[in-house]
Parts: structure tokens; sequence; C-alpha cells
């Protein structure tokens, strides 16, 4: 219903055979830290995501192409943040590929419809893989990540996992201009601060997050 008020439904892109042969990429390889369990979940997801080609003016939708991550459709428990805490939920480690997705999109300047930050930041500067700000939390049925394709072609994601590397590829054909993203942190208080985004020094988007251990400031 929400898609129907905001008028993303008809416009969300679905699962097809590709019809271009995109002939440029790019890229960005992230840290990935991974399980079994955690690998399945990913490897199920990328399946689903890379069937998938966005045209101009349609939407991606996390959900909409990876479906509910339930046990009966081939995911599995793994480490996942819920309400504020670490626990092992069926689907957990999916949010490392919305968190690229977004990442990714920023640098090209898609059009961001829907995206969450995770409400506390769980990391030290030593343990962090990706910047503070660069992460998009779904949760399905309630926190989506959608975004829409503002260029003048068609675009795909695709991914390559190592051992210890996730990378994410965006597809195209066209010409792209790769704009400078930047992560700012605001301490609001000892518990909480702000990260503003900036693509080519312009304010994207601003963050809240609540620190996981109290800084003195």
């Amino acid at each position: 219903m929400y898609d129907i008020y905001k008028g993303y439904y008809f416009s969300i892109a679905k699962s097809k055979n590709s019809v271009n042969h995109f002939s440029n990429t790019l890229k960005i390889k992230q840290e990935l830290k991974p399980n079994e369990a955690k690998k399945k979940n990913l490897l199920k997801a990328i399946k689903s995501i890379e069937s998938l080609e966005i045209g101009p003016n349609e939407i991606f939708s996390f959900w909409q192409i990876v479906g509910n991550p339930t046990k009966k459709n081939g995911f599995v428990k793994s480490r996942s943040l819920i309400n504020g805490k670490i626990e092992d939920s069926i689907g957990g480690g999916l949010c490392q590929l919305s968190g690229l997705i977004y990442y990714i999109s920023l640098s090209v300047k898609l059009e961001i419809l829907e995206r969450h930050n995770h409400s506390i930041d769980i990391y030290t500067d030593e343990t962090r893989f990706t910047p503070l700000g660069s992460d998009a939390t779904v949760a399905y049925g309630y926190k989506d990540l959608k975004i829409r394709n503002n260029l003048m072609s068609s675009i795909k994601f695709t991914f390559s996992m190592e051992e210890n590397l996730l990378t994410i590829n965006l597809m195209h054909s066209g010409l792209i201009e790769k704009n400078a993203v930047e992560f700012k942190e605001k301490t609001i208080d000892k518990n909480t601060i702000e990260i503003i985004t900036l693509v080519s020094q312009q304010v994207t988007n601003i963050s809240t997050y609540k620190r996981s251990v109290p800084h003195t400031v």
C-alpha cells in the first residue's frame, strides 16, 4: 500500500532476461567477515539481484527482488542487529548487500527513495570495515532500500565474493560520472553522533546513531 501511495509500485523493476551488453563497470570492494550461514544468505540474495536489469526511471527495491528471507525460501540464521542488540536471525547478513548497493548508488547520484540507517554504531575505528553512514539496514515488510535509476541507460548490480572480500559492480553502458562521497561526523552528545553524507560536496543525507560505547565529550 505504501508503494502504491507513493507511486512506486508500477515502476519497480522486475526480474527479466538482460537485453543489454554492459560495457562499463564501477566497483566498490568491502571487507567480508563471513561465516557459512552468512555466505549462504548472501549468495541466495545475490542470485536474485543479479537477475535484475534496471531500466531508466525504474526502481530497484531490495525486498521486491530478494523476497521474504524465510527458512522456507532458503535463508538461514546468521548475525543481525535487532533492536540495538546483536542476535541470530533468519536472513542475517543481508544488510551488507543493501549497504553496498546504497554506497555505490550514492557515487553515481542515483535517486535514493528509501534508505534506513542502523540505530546503533556497533563498531570501533579498529573494527570498522565500511564508512559509518554508508549502511542501509533492511527489515522485510518494514524497512526497504529503494533506488530509482535516474540515468539515461539501464544498469545492473553484480557481485563477486572472495574469502574475505565482497565486491559490488555497477554495470552500465552510458557515460557515468563517479562522484566523491564523504561521511562527516558530528558529535551530538556523549551517546549520539550524526553522520552528514556529502556527494560532490553537497549534503544528501544526515544519519543519527547511538554509540554502543559512550564517548567522553
